[in-house]
């Protein structure tokens, strides 16, 4: 056996905009858990550009928890774990800190490999700039001033199928070429090419003088088949190397993980689509992580990952960025007490210029959680149109199971009824599914550690460092408001009392399930009501597993229609909020 699959110790880091996390793992009972986090504010932006502060800070609470030494005195990680019991055998880092690459496409057809393009920047870490295809109707002078006024870090090369267009593709390339030829040596972008391969000589022959270039496989092979993936690591590698160069620290990490440093939104694809293999194939897994410098939704359905990366939304810096989706009346319509408008866009740019502050008021809390909602309702309406075609043309949310959710704001909850009335209002799953919440931000972490350990992924994501807020019931269907949708049963395995009753449209209530225990669920829905099941008024049982909000029934109805009466819409959302456990 190799000595990597007999690592005992592991020590991740994820360098977020706004904290620096560092989590311990060892072998407990002959299972990896998590033994120990520290978490300290990212120094990766002014006034220092330098993670290794952040780190050490992070990684000092580790060891003053755990008493073991981690670094040596020059402050580098010991490695591998000495007999003495100091240092680890194992170091994992992801990182989603530092600036946004901005990239500007180059394709052929807007409607194919340029939508391909676009689909494969929504994956990651890059804001595009602008677009140029073969459809475009200004002159090739215009489109090279149009690079070289975008000063774009990347420039994306794609079109023509394998064995397909070649003119019209390495016209293409002779543009980019000349465009990349007039930047300084110093500031000439990356190049990336991910068109018709069997071009790939010739494209490398016309670049031959430019240092920075990447071939990678056609992103779209024929007209039927799209295949990102490999350009989306070739993508990874670029923005790390390009963030490298404006922030100190990288290389630093690069070195200690020995090639296990990987953006965040990969690693915590890789967990999702993971979850998407072992669970339910008829239902996907949904991920969301919401962040202050941006907002990723990762969707998996039985293997095929998703992902979508909004770099313009989150609850920091870029947060006045929402307003380009929303009105301040559409946040306020979240809210339990009365705001005005004035109020929100206070908050918010407030908040952008303090991303690390904290609702110190409940109104402040209130306004934190309206955002997150608005935020959350954005980014998938923006991340559903690149989903499969059998689930994207739907009016609410595909059967999901689970669904995890990590960022400060669901973490740092005063109590998990806030994060949970969140996710359900933005999201609005149907049928039944899980809420997952991952206090330490350790997704990321378990899906680096996957390469050089795979049992840690199965093993941490069975233990406890994970918070079920509970099973979520939501049944799917119109009527009037007040009228029985659904009677449910609840029977406690190992004894106990069954709870049973009927519920009605526009009830949210709870059933008592603690964390750990596990239940049998009848659920009967009325007529015309569809609790996934295989149709409207089909009955069924499950075993279910508890969380600490129980088993919670969202009859509120989907898609979810708010009052259009103000004061009554706050008092409705007063009290989901006590109904939910968030208030008492």
């Amino acid at each position: 056996m190799s000595s990597i699959l007999e690592a005992d110790t592991l020590l991740a880091l994820d360098i977020g905009t706004v904290n620096t996390r560092a989590s311990l793992f060892d072998v407990v009972d002959g299972r990896y858990r998590l033994v120990a986090t520290g978490r300290a504010s990212s120094t990766s932006g002014p006034p220092l550009f330098d993670l290794r502060e952040g780190i050490h800070m992070a990684v000092d609470q580790v060891m003053a928890i755990t008493g073991r030494p981690l670094l040596d005195e020059e402050e580098n990680l010991i490695l591998p774990a000495t007999a003495e019991g100091a240092g680890v055998d194992v170091f994992v880092a992801t990182s989603s800190a530092g600036p946004t690459v901005r990239a500007v496409l180059v394709g052929l057809m807007p409607g194919v490999s340029l939508e391909s393009a676009r689909r494969l920047a929504g994956s990651t870490y890059l804001q595009v700039l602008e677009e140029i295809s073969l459809m475009d109707r200004r002159k090739e002078e215009e489109q090279i001033d149009l690079i070289l006024r975008a000063r774009p870090d990347l420039l994306l090369m794609v079109g023509g199928t394998d064995g397909g267009a070649t003119t019209s593709v390495l016209r293409m390339v002779e543009m980019v070429r000349l465009a990349a030829g007039l930047f300084p040596e110093r500031e000439r972008p990356h190049l990336v090419y991910a068109g018709n391969r069997t071009l790939a000589a010739e494209v490398m022959e016309q670049f031959e003088n430019h240092q920075s270039v990447a071939l990678v496989p056609n992103i779209r092979p024929s007209l039927a088949e799209e295949d990102l993936a490999p350009a989306r690591l070739r993508l990874s590698e670029a923005i790390s190397e390009l963030r490298s160069r404006r922030i100190i620290g990288f290389e630093e990490l690069k070195q200690w993980s020995g090639g296990y440093l990987m953006l965040t939104v990969d690693a915590f694809g890789r967990v999702v689509r993971y979850l998407s293999q072992v669970y339910d194939p008829d239902k996907g897994v949904l991920g969301v992580d919401l962040g202050a410098s941006h907002t990723t939704l990762a969707a998996a359905f039985d293997g095929d990952l998703r992902l979508s990366v909004r770099t313009e939304l989150g609850l920091g810096s870029v947060l006045p960025n929402l307003l380009n989706y929303c009105t301040p009346d559409d946040v306020l319509r979240w809210m339990p007490v009365e705001e005005s408008p004035g109020s929100v866009l206070d908050y918010i740019y407030n908040k952008a210029l303090y991303p690390a502050s904290i609702p110190t008021e409940l109104n402040e809390l209130h306004l934190e959680y309206a955002l997150a909602r608005q935020i959350l309702r954005s980014a998938l309406a923006l991340a559903q149109p690149s989903w499969p075609e059998a689930v994207r043309h739907s009016t609410v949310l595909p059967a999901m199971e689970p669904i995890i959710a990590s960022g400060a704001a669901m973490s740092r909850a005063p109590r998990p009824g806030y994060a949970a009335l969140a996710l359900l209002d933005a999201l609005q799953p149907r049928g039944v599914s899980t809420l997952v919440l991952d206090p330490y931000s350790l997704v990321p972490a378990v899906g680096a550690a996957a390469g050089p350990l795979p049992m840690v992924t199965v093993q941490v994501l069975e233990s406890g460092s994970f918070i079920s807020l509970g099973t979520v019931v939501s049944p799917v269907g119109r009527g009037r408001q007040g009228r029985p949708v659904l009677r449910v049963r609840l029977e406690p395995e190992g004894g106990g009392e069954p709870a049973e009753g009927q519920v009605r449209l526009g009830q949210l209530l709870r059933l008592p399930l603690r964390q750990g225990e596990h239940a049998r669920l009848t659920l009967r829905p009325e007529r015309g009501f569809d609790v996934g099941f295989g149709g409207p008024g089909r009955a069924g049982a499950l075993r279910v597993a508890g969380g600490v909000l129980g088993i919670v029934i969202d009859a509120r109805g989907r898609p979810l229609e708010l009052s259009q009466d103000p004061g009554r819409r706050r008092e409705l959302n007063q009290k989901w909020l006590y109904d939910i456990g968030a208030l008492q």
